[in-house]
């Protein structure tokens, strides 16, 4: 369901924060990215954002050329 995993996201990150010096790695990371374009689906990486844009984790991704270009590039 959604709203679980919005609060799974969100649960990940403070304890990701809580621990510090983490780095994070997330495989095939264009498809927490508006969910790979799904209509209406969860944009996880938004959760993510306000975290990595104040400091607080660290994070690598990994996907294909393509996959970056029609997902992340944009």
């Amino acid at each position: 369901y959604r709203g679980e995993f919005e609060e799974r996201i969100k649960r990940a990150i403070k304890e990701v924060v809580q621990s510090g010096n983490v780095l994070l790695f997330i495989d095939e990371i264009h498809t927490i990215i508006g969910a790979g374009g799904a209509e209406g689906a969860l944009d996880a990486a938004n959760i993510l954002k306000p975290s990595l844009a104040r400091g607080e984790l660290q994070l690598i991704g990994a996907t294909t050329r393509d996959e970056y270009r029609k997902y992340i590039e944009k």
